[in-house]
């Protein structure tokens, strides 16, 4: 029992805790993915801003180049004296409408730089001998992507290539003559303007707080980094910049991702603690009244048992001389001596009655105990039932019940009849209280092999199906307009179902059309074990 009531208590402790803590840490994980899909949010909004500032700026040489060379003579001596003027521009690239290059002039002596800027660009000048090569452009508003030779005089745009480890950009456009111009940006000039688009750490438009933000270029390597923030592992979050830097990317630094986790997972921790603690001590409260209960019951089971036994002896004794009486009675037909038989039938009656009773009492508290033992002996089942429908016979007959009983058991076999008589006595004690108004009891008895079978019915009131499941129960009484008013225990079924069950076999009421009819199944070998 105590097993139970811990495994019990445990359950009570243990499904709210697992329960509070499955929905803690899904409300946690919930809660942090929130967390980080805002903050990474926040992140890339950062770093487009970063990578839109970038890209102005490129949209703006695409719009300031066109009218710097607006007008400007295609001889090569005046180109080079425009790019004199052009410190953001390391050359220029010219050519007609029949893709023949103007400038850098083919039919003249060039510089030292034109020199270097053609063999920079032989593979892009290569291609517009007549091919149509398709490269990666960016049109005043959107990223084109057009061949270098097309002839529309709307298109504009930026062409990037290696030489070497070094990346160039070429933006070029077609002036209002269809001639194909070209500006070569300066790589140092143009990483410079573009660092200087940048905050500065600490600076007045660094608004970073406890992050890091690094531009690298497509080699790896860090062109420009601001922020305090100081790096230990890898990056949060990266994103690649729009054309023509398409190969350059931007990384975020920074310890927003899961920030706060760590309290949030001890503050659940110290919750579950804290709900653990109450639920342990409200479980170790009831198990202590539930103990202390269980005493008190406990010893009123005993004082109980301990006067029932007290009450047994001088019964007992009660029972003897009154049936002595009985045995020794002269036969008068005097109206003293008929007044003298009816006391003394009162006197055994009501002996039997209380020795039924007491009975039960001891038997329930041994059975609460475990030590409900059999005291098999070899004697026949119809002699038992036939000696306790005696003691219930004047009672039942008294009452107009007719009695019939169908004898299928009268082979000796190993039987307690202390148990079989009491299992008997409890149940026409049930019909003699509450079946008598059916006028008839049947008992019939069968055997086959090792099991007896006996079948005890009234034709009365019967137990209705609400009820049915519950008769075995300890103190449960049917409540009822036959039953009210009846004096009774409420364990005299209970005590039965447990001696049946002891003796290899059970106690089970049998759905009837009308009254209650119990049946009693025991083993009963044929030799003593």
């Amino acid at each position: 029992m105590k097993t139970k009531i811990l495994a019990v208590l445990l359950l009570i402790v243990t499904i709210p805790l697992v329960l509070l803590g499955w929905m803690g840490i899904r409300v946690l994980q919930d809660d942090q993915r929130l967390h980080d899909h805002q903050i990474q949010t926040l992140i890339t909004s950062q770093l487009k801003a970063v990578d839109q500032s970038i890209g102005n700026y490129f949209k703006t040489l695409a719009t300031e180049f066109p009218q710097r060379a607006a007008g400007l003579a295609k001889d090569p001596a005046a180109v080079r004296a425009f790019l004199r003027g052009q410190p953001g521009v390391r050359q220029m690239l010219i050519f007609d409408r029949d893709f023949k290059r103007i400038f850098p002039p083919g039919n003249s002596p060039l510089s030292q730089m034109e020199r270097r800027f053609l063999e920079r660009a032989g593979a892009v000048l290569s291609r517009l001998e007549p091919a149509t090569a398709e490269k990666s452009i960016i049109a005043s508003q959107r990223l084109k992507t057009v061949p270098l030779d097309d002839e529309r005089q709307d298109l504009q745009g930026w062409h990037v290539w290696y030489s070497g480890a070094e990346m160039n950009h070429l933006f070029w456009w077609r002036d209002a003559s269809g001639h194909l111009m070209g500006f070569e940006l300066d790589p140092i000039r143009l990483q410079a303007n573009i660092i200087g688009l940048l905050p500065a750490t600490g600076g007045p438009n660094d608004r970073l707080g406890d992050a890091r933000i690094r531009l690298v270029d497509s080699a790896g390597t860090v062109v420009y980094q601001w922020g305090r923030f100081e790096p230990v592992a890898g990056p949060v979050h990266q994103l690649s910049l729009s054309p023509p830097l398409g190969s350059w990317k931007l990384e975020y630094f920074g310890s927003g991702l899961g920030q706060g986790a760590d309290l949030k997972w001890f503050n659940l921790a110290g919750a579950l603690t804290a709900v653990g603690t109450a639920l342990f001590g409200l479980a170790f409260y009831l198990y202590r009244e539930h103990t202390r209960e269980m005493k008190l019951a406990e010893q009123r089971v005993n004082f109980v048992s301990q006067v029932s036994h007290e009450l047994k002896t001088p019964l007992t004794n009660i029972r003897l001389y009154a049936e002595l009486l009985g045995e020794n009675q002269r036969e008068d037909d005097s109206e003293e001596a008929g007044k003298f038989r009816r006391y003394l039938e009162v006197i055994t009656n009501e002996s039997h009655r209380l020795s039924r009773l007491i009975a039960n009492v001891l038997n329930f508290g041994r059975s609460k105990k475990n030590r409900l033992v059999l005291r098999r002996e070899m004697g026949q089942v119809d002699e038992i039932i036939k000696a306790t429908l005696k003691m219930f016979a004047p009672s039942l007959q008294a009452k107009g019940v007719r009695i019939h009983f169908q004898k299928g058991a009268a082979g000796r076999v190993a039987v307690d009849p202390d148990a079989l008589e009491q299992i008997l006595n409890n149940i026409f004690s049930n019909t003699e209280k509450y079946g008598t108004s059916g006028a008839r009891l049947d008992i019939k008895s069968t055997r086959q092999a090792d099991r007896t079978c006996i079948t005890v019915r009234d034709h009365g009131p019967g137990i209705s199906k609400r009820d049915a499941d519950r008769i075995f129960e300890p103190f449960y009484r049917v409540s009822s307009r036959s039953t009210d008013g009846v004096a009774g225990t409420g364990i005299g079924l209970s005590i039965a179902r447990d001696l049946a069950r002891l003796h290899g076999g059970d106690l089970t009421l049998v759905p009837t059309d009308q009254g209650a009819c119990f049946k009693i199944v025991l083993h009963t070998p044929q030799r003593l074990a």
